[in-house]
């Protein structure tokens, strides 16, 4: 009686495995090498699928990149809006703020180098999909509390609250934004923890100085003035006036 051939157990198909590998894989290989710098044969390769799952699952690959940029703006988002203590002063909320997009930075360099790439890239793709990112809820938090503190009468007028965040953003972003050109420019190794830790020390006093407080948090109701942030004369705060300029 003739036998059989052996049947080969076919592996269960795991959509949600396939759409993680061909995810990490995105995130890898963009933040090396930027959106242009990545072919799909490339991506699938690393991810150990074909090309047909990739287009199942994001469409193409601009559509892949497009949930590289969301995957990884949302693991910043549950960093920094993790809650604050009830207690915080103003100055800690500050400090813990800048302290957590710091630390983010310092532990995340595959965000750091996407967001670079993306700026070299003028935010085209990001244009495309307007809804990927959104600084509303942390603006929203440092708005609160900036606010919260004016009422207290502990700092004055700062002004356009979305320069506040840049400012706090910029001063940590560039110990890892530039860490490797600054290394060589001054010497100084942004890569070594204890110089990392200088710096954001550094960031938190200056920011906090900006509003007029100092490190323990006092301001004008222990003897200080509050700082009132106005446009300089001639600008508006939007940018530089019009007037008096020459036209062609």
């Amino acid at each position: 009686m003739p036998t059989r051939p052996a049947t080969i157990a076919r592996r269960p198909r795991n959509p949600a495995r396939t759409r993680g590998r061909l995810l990490a894989a995105g995130i890898e290989l963009f933040a090396k090498h930027g959106f242009h710098g990545v072919a799909v044969d490339t991506i699938v390769a690393k991810a150990g699928c074909n090309k047909r799952m990739l287009y199942h699952y994001f469409g193409d690959k601009e559509g892949l990149y497009a949930a590289v940029l969301q995957a990884v703006y949302t693991r910043m988002e549950q960093v920094e809006m993790k809650p604050l203590p009830a207690a915080a002063t103003t100055a800690d909320v500050v400090r813990e703020m800048m302290a957590r997009h710091f630390d983010f930075l310092a532990g995340d360099p595959e965000f750091v180098n996407l967001l670079m790439w993306e700026n070299l890239n003028q935010g085209r793709i990001l244009a495309r999909h307007p809804d990927l990112l959104t600084k509303t809820p942390v603006i929203e938090r440092l708005r609160e509390g900036l606010d919260a503190a004016k009422g207290r009468g502990e700092i004055g007028d700062v002004g356009d609250i979305r320069h506040q965040l840049i400012l706090m953003m910029g001063m940590c972003f560039i110990y890892f934004a530039n860490r490797h050109t600054l290394h060589q420019a001054i010497g100084l190794d942004l890569d070594q923890p204890r110089v990392q830790a200088e710096g954001l020390a550094m960031a938190q006093r200056m920011f906090l100085a900006y509003l007029g407080l100092d490190d323990e948090g006092n301001g004008p109701a222990k003897g200080r003035k509050a700082i009132s942030r106005t446009p300089l004369a001639g600008r508006s705060p939007r940018g530089p006036t019009t007037r008096g300029r020459r036209r062609g």
